[in-house]
């Protein structure tokens, strides 16, 4: 006849048993498929943005979604007006240059080696002070990237586009960024 402690050990297994699967059902299958990657800027993962100079170095179709790693090229007075991001977060590495952000109420000058974290639904706006910028920027989760390339015509060189001949086209920036969850209050 079994005894106690017998009967509580075979219980403990069989719980663990039911339990160990829900934690497996948990992880994303797209993370067995991860590889490793180097990338850098090559005119296949090059845009000019509306007189910007952008390269998707990780999608979020690499990362399974968890976020996407562009370098962005930008001039002063071309950013864009105070807008809010619905869905993503995003992080500037400033590698060049200087910019004050503008989050909310209160503004952050960064310079060369500064990191800038931008929470979600918060509206935020920047203003380059430098003559370009150049940074690295964070999206997580990923997806955003295609809007900018959505947006874009593919690099003809890798470098600065030529200055655009006039402002964008409005309706289309807004309709396509309301796609991905950005919010342009006074346009």
């Amino acid at each position: 006849m079994p005894t106690r402690k017998a009967f509580l050990n075979t219980l403990g297994v069989m719980t663990g048993m039911s339990i160990v699967p829900n934690a497996f059902a948990n992880i994303k299958n797209e993370a067995a498929q991860l590889i490793p990657m180097l990338a850098s800027r090559t005119k296949e993962n090059s845009y000019w943005y509306i007189g910007h100079f952008m390269s998707v170095l990780l999608s979020s179709k690499e990362t399974a979604g968890e976020y996407a790693l562009l370098r962005a090229t930008e001039r002063r007075g071309l950013e864009p007006p105070p807008h809010t991001h619905t869905k993503e977060d995003e992080a500037f590495l400033i590698l060049d240059g200087e910019v004050v952000y503008t989050v909310g109420h209160q503004s952050f000058q960064a310079k060369q080696g500064d990191v800038m974290f931008l929470p979600k639904n918060i509206q935020h706006s920047f203003k380059i002070q430098s003559e370009k910028l150049e940074t690295l920027i964070l999206l997580t989760p990923g997806g955003l990237e295609n809007y900018f390339i959505e947006m874009s015509k593919p690099a003809e060189e890798l470098q600065l586009p030529p200055l655009p001949q006039g402002p964008p086209d409005i309706q289309k920036l807004v309709a396509t960024a309301s796609k991905y969850g950005v919010v342009f209050p006074k346009l």
